[in-house]
């Protein structure tokens, strides 16, 4: 049984799950990865009976127009049980009332985008494009 709970893991236990799944640019500054969960406006877990972290969701919303979904990741071992469907799921229905759910995720034709476009795709998720909307950003 998984359970998805409102909660901050601790910084150590984070980064072993940001680390798993090839994160790298969360896990160099542990600091910063410990600031960007505590400044989320949410934070899920999924943990297993034993109380492993097994996935994890955060948000940056103004909690009533738009949230931007900043993290979903779940642990090598766990994808494909229905976790990371239960994250976004939990996410979805939190954040019904804004006009806009936004995330950003790898490029086609990259090894992740071949395992999350499908995924995001079977959520509801649609290309901005696809929407009529365009979407920029900037590397500082």
């Amino acid at each position: 049984m998984t359970t998805i709970s409102e909660s901050i893991p601790p910084t150590a236990e984070a980064l072993t799950l940001y680390a798993a799944v090839g994160w790298t640019a969360y896990t160099r500054d542990p600091a910063r990865l410990e600031r960007s969960l505590a400044g989320s406006h949410l934070v899920l877990t999924a943990r297993d009976d034993a109380g492993t972290l097994l996935g994890l969701a955060r948000t940056v919303s103004d909690g009533k127009s738009i949230c931007y979904l900043q993290d979903i990741l779940v642990a090598p071992a766990a994808r494909r049980s229905g976790i990371g469907r239960a994250l976004l799921q939990d996410i979805r229905d939190r954040y019904r009332q804004c006009m806009f759910l936004a995330l950003t995720t790898d490029a086609e034709g990259t090894p992740d985008a071949t395992g999350s476009h499908p995924f995001y795709a079977s959520m509801g998720f649609r290309r901005h494009a696809d929407l009529g909307l365009a979407a920029f950003g900037l590397r500082p």
